[in-house]
């Protein structure tokens, strides 16, 4: 079939010469691309003519076999109607950030009665608050990491009305969580440091520093010394945050700076983040298939849904942008009841903030690479990214010394303190189901003080899984479980779920050698720990000797 088709034609010949959107629709009457216009006719009739078009649309122009279109006052309505069609249609071939559950949240459930902070890729409407969403995973953990280092927030994820602890985990023990679980910790204190997190979030790191020093004012009328040098502690790591991200010479209070590169028909954008006088953040978006006549479009629009659901919004942003597109901009947020200014420098200091963001765009457009352990929470569909990995493997030898190990990968790294050894004491025989049962019932009695982990991965098939799921379901625990699924050369090809469906990787390289790395990692230590037990020999008189190579 040709395009257009003659039903096509017929509307474009019909479509009105004033502002609105358009909708491509293909043979479904899916909507496959959402578009403004200030000319409706004009705009919709250049998609078919013979001009310059980049391959993403050439695609959608061969699929489109209906239109239809809605006729507005002005572009500013056109601009509105636009966003919000995108996000509740999603159409394959917008650019925008059309996709909320692609892009994760750091989310805060303030309704709790110890709130926790952790990363979410759905939005609900639970009460809770929301910071994103982050296309930049990297500079959102780094984030999270620097909340986790200040602030010694809960971190297990039990709810504690239901589930009464007996002892603290790990994070108490190391000063890195006050304790609810135990009732070590005053209610209004921990809600104190609750409000400082958000705080710190939106980039106010002074106002932090204020409540800290009248709460160590307090702290020393009350002669609790304690407590007041451990809050100065806080604000002198606060401090040494805030020299970190110092930028010499910035004399913005609350802008956003957006600076972006086309290259190789890639659009990479930049949001610098200057809140009291220093960068908090900086965050990235990557557009791919853009040709040059398409990039101010495209900024537009990603600037425009960019603020619609972000609470931290700024007073100015700085953008290189034509004149047209700034007062659109300043009309839509106007509109939308969003207070920012669009600024498009010239020259001068504010011109060399977009040439530093674009500077920055240079030096990191060959390491723009997703985050891997993020790329697997996607690829797996859980609604939260993983911070958290344990592997599991067996190892035994004609009967003999037969071991179990676990490994942690945790925050983006091996955490090599929470590795575990276990020598099998159920079976004799090399029955690796059963071993793998007792190694999981014998971590989970520790469930308590090592912190279970979002994702457990097991070196076998669906017989292992399913002891696995076993030893879970008696100790009234739960977490997401998989196994890994092994090539005829003993490499990971796949995993499994704990019901036995399997999850090809093989378009999926990163993901595949980042489970080639934990699964090179778990055995080795698991063969580590079993050749040291084989090589050492116990007599009857108590004594311990190396056996003899």
């Amino acid at each position: 079939m040709g395009y257009p088709t003659e039903h096509v034609k017929e509307i474009v010949s019909k479509i009105p010469f004033n502002p609105g959107i358009y909708m491509m629709k293909d043979e479904n009457g899916k909507i496959i691309y959402v578009g403004k216009a200030i000319s409706l006719r004009k705009r919709v009739r250049q998609y078919f003519q013979k001009n310059n078009k980049s391959p993403r649309i050439e695609k959608m122009v061969t699929l489109i076999r209906d239109i239809s279109y809605i006729v507005t006052n002005n572009e500013v309505e056109a601009l509105v109607l636009e966003c919000n069609y995108i996000k509740e249609n999603s159409p394959k071939f917008n650019v925008m950030l059309k996709d909320d559950k692609t892009y994760p949240y750091i989310k805060i459930n303030i309704k709790n009665k110890y709130p926790t902070i952790f990363v979410t890729r759905t939005k609900k409407d639970d009460k809770a608050l929301y910071f994103g969403p982050y296309t930049n995973v990297g500079a959102m953990r780094e984030a999270l990491d620097t909340i986790k280092e200040i602030f010694p927030i809960k971190r297990c994820k039990y709810n504690l009305e239901k589930k009464k602890l007996t002892s603290p985990c790990l994070y108490y023990h190391i000063g890195r969580c006050l304790g609810p679980c135990i009732n070590d910790v005053n209610l209004q204190e921990y809600k104190s440091m609750i409000d400082q997190v958000i705080l710190f979030l939106q980039g106010k790191n002074s106002k932090i520093k204020e409540m800290l020093k009248q709460d160590i004012e307090k702290c020393i009328e009350n002669l609790d010394f304690e407590r007041a040098l451990m809050l100065k502690e806080r604000i002198e790591k606060i401090d040494k945050i805030s020299q970190k991200q110092h930028v010499a010479n910035l004399n913005e209070n609350s802008t956003d700076i957006f600076g972006y590169i086309l290259y190789k028909d890639v659009l990479h954008i930049q949001i610098f983040k200057i809140r009291n006088y220093k960068v908090v953040l900086h965050d990235n978006i990557k557009v791919d298939e853009i040709i040059e006549s398409e990039v101010e479009d495209t900024l537009s629009s990603i600037i425009s849904s960019y603020y619609l659901d972000n609470n931290d919004i700024p007073k100015k942003l700085y953008v290189k942008i034509d004149e047209d597109k700034k007062n659109l901009l300043n009309d839509y947020f106007l509109y939308k009841n969003i207070k920012i200014d669009v600024i498009c420098p010239k020259k001068g200091e504010k011109l060399k903030l977009i040439n530093m963001v674009e500077n920055n765009i240079k030096i990191n457009i060959e390491d723009n690479k997703n985050n891997v352990v993020d790329d697997l929470s996607y690829l797996l569909k859980f609604k939260d990214s993983i911070d958290s990995i344990e592997c599991y493997d067996i190892s035994n030898l004609r009967n003999e010394y037969i071991v179990g190990c676990m490994i942690r990968f945790e925050d983006g790294k091996l955490n090599k303190k929470m590795y575990r050894k276990f020598k099998i004491k159920s079976t004799l025989t090399q029955d690796d189901p059963k071993c793998m049962y007792e190694v999981i019932t014998r971590r989970l009695n520790h469930a308590e003080e090592w912190p279970l982990p979002d994702l457990i991965l097991i070196d076998g098939g669906k017989t292992q899984l399913n002891m696995v799921k076993k030893a879970f379901e008696e100790k009234n625990e739960y977490t997401n479980i998989y196994g890994m699924v092994k090539n005829d050369k003993h490499r990971t090809r796949g995993l499994m779920d704990k019901d036995g469906n399997e999850i090809d990787l093989t378009d999926h390289k990163n993901i595949l050698n980042f489970l080639t790395f934990l699964q090179d990692e778990i055995h080795r230590f698991t063969i580590t720990y079993h050749r040291k037990l084989r090589d050492t020999v116990k007599l009857k008189d108590g004594k311990v000797y190396k056996r003899k190579k």
